[in-house]
């Protein structure tokens, strides 16, 4: 055994399953493998190998070719048409060497074969090699779908900065170059008007360039998790600060209901803030003007709880259940006055909740509003 299988074998818990029908080749095997540091179950017969194989899927199989009913070769074909058991390495142990039962062997799917009586340090060395090389095509299969994942993820990315930035800056442009060159033309109160829309689309740019900067770190790894005892009221309050422009220009009100209290969680305060400023920027984009928001910040246990609840549209059952399902970015719809989002909001809430050790859900009903939740662990 290599020094990398040895450290292999240490890092990873390997199964091995043994199919033989003598017992005592069984205990044999057992004690040998299970001294070099391999978890082991065995079956005494084909189908016994089968239905065990389905509760427990190991990462090797020694498959004994000669057994009454049905045989290795029969044993092995069948694993190679599932699915589930098609990757798993097939050795056979078998008395037989002749060149033909060797051949048909290797065509049912097995990946080696040994010869009985073995050699131990034979058996041991094929056993390990192949654990090897099975680790190492599942990390290749893991590593494709990973960047299977973060190719979508970037077109995802290009996707939403082409449409909604480009609108965005397109509003901020148009604005400035009519301020520009025909300020002398407009009345103050137009003037005015053109500096909110101005104003709009660049606190909406910058809203969503810092989602899309969080978003990308988290999803490359790079983001860094530091928890402290962080205030949750406070944080609650100094993220509505932020609205207030916005929740006085659509006439909205948010309440913060917290008794008076003082709750610490133990979070990282930026994952937390970028959570508040999602789910308050929500809330306000689906509420009329003349509602309500209520923040409530609540004590669980060993957990500290916030709901957000607006009065605004609301969702059906189906937006509901395609929401909880989703985990990439997606064209949300608009708001109660057109307001457009990049559908990052809801991905980064949950992966930032994830991220804090707390628990996020919501539920909503079209017509009525929507709640949502999320909770930390106390500080």
């Amino acid at each position: 055994m290599t020094i990398q299988q040895e450290i292999l074998i240490r890092n990873n818990a390997f199964r091995v399953l043994i199919v033989d029908d003598v017992p005592e080749n069984i205990q044999i095997l057992v004690h040998l493998l299970n001294e070099k540091g391999l978890k082991v179950n065995y079956a005494e017969s084909g189908i016994k190998a089968l239905k065990a194989i389905k509760n427990n899927i190991p990462d090797l199989i020694l498959l004994d070719v000669s057994m009454p009913g049905m045989d290795g070769f029969e044993v092995c074909e069948k694993l190679k048409k599932d699915p589930l058991t098609a990757d798993i390495p097939v050795i056979f142990l078998t008395a037989k060497v002749d060149q033909e039962d060797v051949i048909n062997g290797l065509e049912k799917g097995a990946v080696d074969y040994v010869t009985k009586p073995f050699n131990s340090n034979e058996l041991i060395s094929r056993i390990f090699t192949h654990l090897e090389l099975k680790h190492n095509r599942d990390l290749i299969t893991r590593q494709n779908e990973e960047l299977s994942k973060l190719n979508e993820v970037k077109n995802q990315l290009f996707s939403v900065i082409s449409h909604d930035m480009k609108n965005l800056f397109n509003n901020i442009l148009f604005g400035t170059e009519s301020l520009e060159k025909e300020i002398e033309y407009f009345q103050k109160g137009e003037i005015v008007q053109m500096a909110s829309v101005i104003h709009d689309s660049a606190r909406r740019a910058f809203s969503l360039l810092q989602n899309l900067l969080d978003w990308s770190r988290s999803q490359m790894q790079s983001i860094s998790y530091s928890p402290v005892s962080a205030e949750i009221v406070m944080l609650v309050n100094q993220s509505v600060a932020l609205f207030r422009p916005t929740i006085q220009k659509k006439d909205i009100t948010i309440d913060v209901h917290s008794h008076g209290e003082s709750f610490q969680a133990f979070a990282d305060l930026e994952m937390v803030k970028a959570v508040l400023r999602n789910l308050l920027s929500n809330a306000i984009k689906y509420s009329h003007a003349g509602d309500t928001i209520d923040v409530t910040v609540t004590e669980k246990r060993d957990t500290i709880l916030v709901e957000i609840t607006d009065h605004g549209v609301g969702m059906s059952p189906e937006q509901v259940k395609k929401l909880k399902q989703i985990n990439q970015p997606f064209q949300s719809t608009p708001g109660t006055q057109n307001e457009r989002g990049s559908g990052l909001g809801m991905v980064l809430i949950r992966d930032f909740v994830e991220k804090n050790k707390g628990d996020f859900d919501f539920e909503s009903t079209q017509g009525e509003g929507s709640k949502f939740w999320f909770t930390l662990p106390k500080g």
